[in-house]
C-alpha cells in the first residue's frame, strides 16, 4: 500500500512541478530583456526543473521497476543526486538570496539599475557545480536516492555525514541574508514616503508592493522549511511513511511550490 502511495505521489507532483517550470522558463525567457529581475525569475526555474525532473525520471522508474539500492548504478545515482540534491539544490537558495538583494537595491537605490543579473546568475551555477563536484571526486561522498527505504540521503560515510552538514549551513547562510535584507525592505514599503502621487496611489501601490513582498519572503523561507523537515523532523518518528513525508516529498514539494507561484 505504502509503495502505491509512494508512486502515485512522486509521479503526480514531480509531473506537475517539471512541466510547471518548464512553462515557466519560456514564458521568462519570451518577457526577459536580459539582465533584470526576471533573468533572476528565470534562472530559478532551472533548480527547480532539474529537482522535480531527478524525480519524475529516476526515482518514480526505478519505484516502478522495484529496483533495490544494490541494484542501482552508483555513479549514476550518485549524479543524479549531486546534480538535483546539491547542486541545483544550494543553485535555488543561491538566486533566491540574490533576489532579496535586488529588491533590496530596488527600494533603496531606485536610480540604480540592477544590470548585473546575468553575471550574478553566471556565479551561481558555477558555484553549485563546486557543489556537485565535492560528491563526485571524494569516494564515497555522494547524495544518493535510496529505493530500499524510497529516501534520498548521503552515502553511508563520514564524508557523506560532512556534506550534509555543509548543504545545511549553507542554507542557514543563505537564508539568514535573505531574511535580514528582507526585513529592511518591508520597514522601507511600510514606512517609506513617496512624493508627487496622492495618498490613494501611495496605499494602492504599497498594498501591492506588500503582496508580492510576501510572497517573496515566503518562496525564500522554502528551503529552510526543508532543511528542517529533512534534518529534525523527520527523525522524530521512525515510521516509513513520516520520513517520507518529511524528506522526499518534502524536497519535491517545496520545488514544485516554487514554480506554482511564479504564475502570478
Amino acid at each position: 500500500m505504502f509503495v502505491m502511495f509512494f508512486f502515485v505521489s512522486m509521479l503526480i507532483v514531480s509531473t506537475l512541478g517539471t512541466f510547471m517550470n518548464v512553462y515557466l522558463f519560456w514564458k521568462f525567457l519570451k518577457m526577459n530583456k536580459g539582465g533584470g529581475f526576471l533573468t533572476f525569475c528565470l534562472a530559478k526555474t532551472v533548480p527547480n526543473t532539474v529537482v522535480c525532473s531527478a524525480f519524475l525520471f529516476w526515482v518514480v522508474p526505478i519505484t516502478g521497476l522495484s529496483l533495490t539500492y544494490q541494484q542501482l548504478p552508483r555513479l549514476i545515482n550518485v549524479f543524479v543526486g549531486q546534480v538535483a540534491g546539491f547542486g541545483a539544490y544550494v543553485a535555488g537558495a543561491l538566486i533566491e538570496m540574490f533576489m532579496a538583494v535586488n529588491r533590496f537595491s530596488v527600494i533603496y537605490f531606485p536610480s540604480y539599475s540592477f544590470k548585473n543579473a546575468n553575471y550574478i546568475i553566471v556565479f551561481v551555477f558555477m558555484v553549485s557545480m563546486i557543489y556537485v563536484l565535492f560528491g563526485l571526486i571524494p569516494e564515497s561522498c555522494g547524495f544518493v536516492f535510496d529505493p530500499d527505504t524510497f529516501l534520498w540521503r548521503p552515502e553511508k560515510t563520514e564524508c557523506g555525514a560532512l556534506m550534509e552538514d555543509v548543504i545545511l549551513y549553507t542554507i542557514y547562510g543563505t537564508f539568514a541574508i535573505s531574511n535580514s535584507l528582507n526585513l529592511v525592505t518591508f520597514v522601507k514599503l511600510c514606512f517609506g514616503k513617496a512624493e508627487g502621487i496622492s495618498n490613494i496611489e501611495v496605499v494602492r501601490r504599497r498594498r501591492k508592493r506588500i503582496k508580492f513582498f510576501v510572497q517573496s519572503v515566503i518562496q525564500n523561507c522554502l528551503h529552510i522549511i526543508d532543511m528542517i523537515n529533512f534534518n529534525f523532523i523527520s527523525n522524530l518518528n521512525d515510521a516509513l511513511w513520516f520520513k517520507f513525508i518529511f524528506t522526499s516529498l518534502s524536497l519535491l514539494t517545496i520545488h514544485t511550490l516554487d514554480g506554482l507561484a511564479e504564475i502570478d
